[in-house]
């Protein structure tokens, strides 16, 4: 039988890379890009501009997916508040509106910075309470996707990390700014559940199939704080951190930081039939 076909938005990024070698072995895979595709290693690379609803359609339409994955997204520090909201909102609004027109099955993948950090730990379902202009517009995202395609799956996740062949971006961005000789404060008062990208790819391949509509909390299940979690990925990486790195503590540099975004998990844990572990589980077994 021939294989189903899947469309994977951001596919030359962390996640949409995992996600394509790992989907391959199932899907006749078509990740996109829009500028680096010499980064993606399996499939059948797509070019992809999200700030073009043509585009979109275009490229969709053309596919004839059976399912649309959209991690594609402008992360804090990426690009201006402007095209955050070009790529993150209308973006996604175009992909929703795309794959439905298709008949393709739907799975948005947000962030657990959608909330305000006040009223942790979060169910599924709680509306959202961004405080921030990238929640602001991963929020202002889920309620295009929600307008356009009312049966998506809408999937907040937390930080997103591996342990073998590459370093998530977060770990990657602290190491060059040790490299560079700066002073790196890690925030001990922010609390996330950082999320193996091996698990998470496995969710969302799952959730491709699964009669499933509304959001979805998926992460680790060990919370922990932002430092405590950068200094385990810098010493499993065995980074030398050359007396560069210090805890802080966000609420006294910003009111725009979400302190506790600890996240709900039983439901997609049912769902899926799955455990998604802690960070010390993934580096005790994890070889």
């Amino acid at each position: 039988m021939p294989k189903r076909k899947l469309l994977i938005t951001g596919g030359s990024g962390y996640l949409g890379r995992h996600l394509t070698i790992k989907a391959v072995e199932r899907f006749e895979v078509c990740p996109t890009y829009h500028r680096h595709a010499g980064r993606i290693r399996a499939g059948q690379p797509i070019s992809l501009d999200l700030t073009s609803r043509e585009d979109v359609f275009r490229v969709i339409a053309g596919a004839k997916p059976h399912a649309v994955i959209h991690t594609a997204a402008i992360n804090p520090g990426d690009g201006t508040d402007a095209r955050m909201w070009s790529v993150n909102v209308e973006g996604s609004r175009s992909v929703a509106e795309a794959s439905a027109s298709a008949g393709a099955r739907l799975v948005h993948v947000s962030s657990d910075s959608v909330h305000n950090g006040r009223h942790a730990p979060y169910p599924d379902e709680v509306t959202p309470s961004p405080i921030n202009g990238y929640g602001r517009s991963k929020a202002a995202a889920e309620a295009a996707v929600i307008e356009a395609y009312p049966g998506a799956a809408i999937v907040r996740t937390s930080l997103i990390y591996g342990l073998t062949a590459e370093m998530d971006r977060g770990t990657a961005g602290f190491v060059e700014r040790i490299e560079a000789g700066e002073m790196l404060t890690l925030f001990d008062d922010v609390i996330r559940q950082p999320v193996w990208v091996e698990s998470l790819s496995v969710a969302l391949l799952a959730l491709t199939t699964r009669d499933f509509a509304g959001t979805l909390n998926i992460a680790g299940r060990q919370a922990m704080s932002r430092e405590e979690f950068g200094r385990k990925m810098l010493d499993r990486w065995n980074v030398d951190l050359r007396g560069l790195v210090r805890s802080g503590r966000a609420a006294e540099l910003s009111d725009a930081i979400p302190l506790d975004l600890r996240l709900s998990v039983d439901k997609a844990e049912a769902l899926l039939n799955m455990v998604f572990p802690g960070v010390d589980d993934v580096i005790n077994n994890v070889q």
